[in-house]
């Protein structure tokens, strides 16, 4: 396996970057990674050098790094792999769709015998259908994609994969791989850059859904967690009562209100954009485990949601954190460690435009790759959670 990860300023040099790799290391499986805030034509061009390069070709349009000494850059990442030791693979199974408008969708279920009733016409009997039930058992019954069907469990030690914005499908199909460490990216939007709500590629195939993906027969790697720029609010709590993304109860009390007054503790202005995100961090080892996004609170019932399919369960020791809009985000590691990492970035970087210039800054033995939409991680038997508070990276060392 061959990482690399090219930060610069000049769209040629990325070029000659493409070309010196894949000439050599020939006949490998490649997974790519390439920011798309170039000119179109430059954009296309680097595009087809790594699509046609190889029969064997994964990857995406991903967001572009953060780095201190020079902002507008592009940034391309690749990884060259064993086809002995490594399976590639394309999803299209579903996820869950977004409500759409004028919709009912039960975020919570109040009662758990609540149902909804479906449409029908006059003369047909009624029928009572749980479309929370139907949606979920829909997912987790997902097989995997059919190239990994073949694969045994115990044998695969990594996943990782580059997707849409609806991978819960996917990332529960992968849940057998118990002994995987399995990370993956959502890919940069793209509807103003391509016309697609995503771009994936599968050798010479552009796909606007899904995911495309390895999966390694190496042991496990060591899979950690990097949370920069966020700060802790208030003291650790414990989980009382959570129901699908909601934390209902923490340490027996109202968690809207406990977040209300730390924010007020903290001397926080809502009233002003000052800051970024609040997120909810569970622990392991006494360090940040999970850091999930939170999307709203009620303060008279008590809830909050969590961007996430699902909450910590009763028991979890968590920790309210807030990312600061003034605390810069610092995403590049130049550490010589070989590692393999996706990580969040703000939305304003993604779209930011690139200007021609001298910067230029390789990052052997590092594949890096970003997204303003986030991650996702399921270490082994974990089950799968989002995580996308900007400056929050998951790595494979």
């Amino acid at each position: 396996m061959y990482l690399s990860t090219l930060l610069t300023s000049s769209a040629t040099s990325v070029a000659r970057h493409i070309s010196r790799l894949q000439a050599q290391h020939p006949n490998k499986i490649q997974l790519f990674a390439l920011s798309p805030n170039l000119p179109s034509e430059d954009l296309a061009k680097l595009v087809r050098q790594l699509t046609q390069f190889s029969p064997h070709t994964l990857g995406c349009l991903s967001a572009p790094l953060p780095h201190p000494a020079s902002s507008n850059i592009v940034s391309c990442s690749l990884a060259f792999f064993d086809p002995n030791t490594c399976t590639p693979f394309r999803s299209q199974i579903p996820g869950r769709e977004v409500p759409q408008v004028g919709r009912y969708h039960s975020f919570r279920r109040r009662n758990p015998t609540i149902v909804q009733r479906d449409s029908f016409s006059e003369g047909d009997a009624p029928s009572i259908v749980d479309w929370d039930r139907v949606w979920d058992q829909s997912i987790l019954s997902a097989e995997p994609p059919s190239e990994l069907r073949g694969l045994r469990p115990e044998d695969i030690g990594t996943i990782l994969y580059l997707t849409d914005g609806a991978p819960e499908g996917l990332s529960n199909s992968l849940s057998r791989f118990t002994r995987a460490n399995k990370i993956g990216l959502f890919a940069t939007s793209t509807p103003f850059i391509t016309g697609r709500p995503v771009t994936l590629f599968k050798n010479g195939e552009i796909c606007d859904s899904g995911a495309v993906g390895v999966a390694i027969s190496h042991p496990a790697t060591r899979c950690g967690m990097r949370f920069v720029g966020l700060e802790p609010l208030a003291k650790p709590m414990t989980v009382s009562q959570s129901e699908g993304n909601l934390v209902v109860a923490l340490d027996n009390k109202n968690p809207t209100q406990l977040l209300l007054a730390a924010i007020r503790e903290k001397g926080i202005n809502l009233t002003t954009p000052d800051y970024e995100e609040f997120g909810l961090a569970t622990f392991h080892d006494d360090l940040p485990s999970q850091m999930f996004v939170i999307l709203s609170g009620d303060p008279s019932r008590g809830t909050i949601a969590l961007r996430s399919m699902s909450a910590p369960p009763p028991g979890s020791r968590v920790q309210f954190f807030h990312r600061p809009k003034s605390n810069a985000i610092q995403t590049v590691d130049d550490s010589s460690r070989k590692t393999f990492g996706f990580t969040v970035v703000p939305e304003t970087l993604a779209y930011e435009q690139f200007h021609e210039g001298g910067f230029e800054l390789e990052l052997p033995d590092s594949f890096l790759a970003g997204s303003e939409r986030g991650f996702l991680v399921s270490r082994a038997n974990e089950a799968p959670w989002t995580c996308s508070i900007p400056g929050s990276s998951v790595e494979l060392e």
